[in-house]
C-alpha cells in the first residue's frame, strides 16, 4: 500500500529578553529511502539566518543556522511531501545465536546507554516472556506487548532527558520512553536495535487534504538479516502512516531540536505543532 502525506511542522521558540545570538540545529527533514519517495521539502526560518544541511553520521538530514543579531523569537517551519510505501514485514527466522554473530558490524545499536538501559528488574521480566525457540521477530513483537502493557501513555509525565529506567519504574511515559524501553530490552539478549524519529498520521480514515493534528513520533527498529520497524506504542507494524525522519541509538541522537544561545534571554516557551494532510 502506499499513501501521500504533506507534513507541515512548525516550531516557536519565545526568549523573554533579546539573544545576542543562537546556533541551532533541526532534523524534521524525512530520509530519502526504499520505502520513502520526497516529492519536496523545505524549511524556512524566522528571522532568517545564516543556514547550511548536511548528512549527519547516523544518516540524516540536519538543517544547522546561526544567527548573529538580537532576537528574542525564532520559528522554524518544515514543510515536506512524500509518498510512503509499506514495505512487507517478513520473520526472517533468525533466532539469537544467528543475530549475536553480527556484533562487530551493529556493535551502536548493541551496547545500551545509561538512557537506555533496562535496569535489572525490566531485564528479568524480559527472559520471562520469551524462550529459545522465538525468532528475533517473535522476540520483538512480545517484548513490545509487554512493555505496552505495563507503561502507560500519559503526554507530560516524562521530559526529553527521562531515561528508560525511570519510566519503567513510573510505568508511565510517551513513545520517545516505550521506544527507549523496547531498545534497551532488545539490546540486553544481544539484539541489534536503534531509535527511530519521524511523524505519524494518527487518523488515517482522514478524507483527502483534511488536516489533521499530529506530532513527533518515535518508534523502534530491530535487526534480524535486515531492520524491521515496529511500533510499540500502538503495538502496529510500521507503514504507509509512519513518515521516518532519522535513526540514532536514542532521541538524543535525532531530536528535531537542539540549540544553544548567549545574551540576557533565557527561553520562556517552546511550542510546536504538526499539521498532516493526506493528499492520496
Amino acid at each position: 500500500m502506499t499513501s501521500t502525506l504533506r507534513i507541515q511542522h512548525r516550531t516557536d521558540v519565545h526568549y523573554d529578553g533579546p539573544v545576542n545570538q543562537s546556533f541551532d540545529e533541526v532534523r524534521m527533514t524525512p530520509l530519502y529511502s526504499d520505502s520513502q519517495l520526497i516529492r519536496s521539502t523545505a524549511i524556512t526560518i524566522t528571522p532568517q539566518p545564516w543556514h547550511f544541511s548536511y548528512v549527519d553520521y547516523w544518516g540524516t538530514q540536519v538543517t544547522s543556522f546561526e544567527l548573529h543579531h538580537p532576537h528574542d523569537r525564532l520559528t522554524v517551519n518544515a514543510d515536506t511531501t512524500l509518498d510512503i510505501v509499506k514495505l512487507p514485514h517478513v520473520d526472517s527466522g533468525m533466532r539469537l545465536p544467528e543475530v549475536r554473530v553480527g556484533h562487530e558490524r551493529w556493535y551502536e545499536y548493541v551496547v545500551n546507554s545509561p538512557v537506555t538501559a533496562p535496569g535489572e528488574d525490566l531485564s528479568e521480566r524480559v527472559h520471562e516472556v520469551i524462550d529459545d525457540s522465538m525468532t528475533i521477530c517473535q522476540i520483538g513483537h512480545s517484548i513490545s506487548e509487554m512493555i505496552h502493557e505495563e507503561v502507560n501513555y500519559v503526554p507530560g509525565s516524562t521530559r526529553v532527558d527521562t531515561t528508560a529506567q525511570q519510566a519503567w519504574q513510573a510505568r508511565s511515559g510517551v513513545c520517545q520512553d516505550i521506544a527507549h524501553l523496547v531498545i534497551g530490552a532488545l539490546r540486553t539478549l544481544g539484539i541489534p536495535a536503534r531509535y527511530v524519529s519521524g511523524y505519524m498520521m494518527p487518523r488515517t480514515e482522514a478524507a483527502l487534504g483534511e488536516p489533521v493534528e499530529g506530532q513527533t513520533h518515535a518508534w523502534v527498529q530491530w535487526w534480524d538479516g535486515r531492520w524491521n520497524g515496529f511500533d510499540p506504542t500502538n503495538m502496529v507494524e510500521t507503514g504507509e502512516s509512519h513518515a521516518r525522519v532519522g535513526t540514532g541509538r536514542e532521541y538524543n541522537d535525532v531530536a528535531p531540536f537542539k540549540g544553544v544561545f548567549s545574551g540576557p534571554g533565557v527561553t520562556t516557551t517552546y511550542e510546536a505543532a504538526v499539521i498532516i494532510r493526506k493528499l492520496a
